[in-house]
């Protein structure tokens, strides 16, 4: 569209990001769908300098919590759907306003994470649902006065809760994870939720090895029945993402 054809406010300046998060989840599969899933979640966000963070940071250290605007920066969708497949709807669709889907005519999205504390140009939150390497575009003390909303709605969303998993480290794993006892919890909290995508045959498969890269690690698992058992906890040499949807070959199911 030329600028003679934009209609009033359809044309916008072009968006930066203030920083560039640093999170404990590495690639899309394993983060948690939504906020505070998984409390002992860590990410620290560095503010460029160029947006002068000695200032503009000034007075947010007395906030408990804060919204984080942030960009998808890894959706591959090319066209819009007006409808998607949330996960908790098991192959069902519902409209993409009517969901938190990262597949959006724009892929802006709002997160509310825990502010531990500021240190200089620095923020280290935790409860969050964001991968490594997320830009994020603003930030904003949360208010609870106008934030909350007095009894609210979930639409569909209650009526379809995702069914969590009991989870079980291994011998193994309870071994590689002996110098990293806080990394069990969060790999508990990142399991429980059941991050397999539900539409997804060969992740869905009972007892298939799954694994998915947290912290400094990879993280290997399976599921069966109501139970995701960790059989061993390795460290990440490199950050390669696993081919998961490689295709049955003929005649194996």
């Amino acid at each position: 569209m030329t600028s003679s054809q934009e209609k009033p406010g359809e044309s916008f300046p072009q968006l930066q990001a203030i920083g560039v998060l640093e999170s404990c989840f590495r690639e899309k599969f394993g983060t948690p769908r939504q906020p505070h899933l998984v409390p002992a979640s860590t990410a620290r966000l560095r503010v460029h300098q160029r947006y002068n963070p000695e200032h503009s940071l000034a007075g947010l250290a007395e906030f408990s919590h804060v919204w984080l605007l942030f960009w998808f920066h890894l959706n591959t969708n090319k066209t819009f759907h007006p409808k998607i497949h949330p996960p908790r709807l098991k192959g069902g669709k519902i409209g993409v306003f009517a969901s938190r889907s990262p597949h959006r005519p724009n892929p802006i999205g709002l997160s509310l994470a825990k502010l531990e504390k500021v240190e200089g140009d620095t923020l280290y939150l935790s409860g969050i649902d964001l991968i490594d390497g997320t830009p994020i575009l603003d930030v904003k003390p949360y208010l609870a006065f106008s934030d909350s909303a007095a009894a609210p709605l979930a639409g569909w969303v209650p009526d379809n809760a995702f069914p969590e998993l009991e989870v079980v480290l291994s011998p193994r794993a309870l071994k590689d994870t002996e110098k990293a006892r806080d990394l069990r919890g969060l790999i508990s909290g990142a399991l429980r939720h059941d991050p397999r995508n539900m539409r997804d045959a060969t992740q869905m498969k009972e007892g298939a090895e799954l694994e998915f890269f947290l912290c400094d690690r990879e993280v290997h698992f399976s599921v069966t029945g109501g139970t995701a058992t960790v059989s061993r906890v390795e460290a990440a040499v490199k950050f390669e993402k696993k081919f998961r949807r490689k295709k049955p070959e003929a005649g194996k199911a």
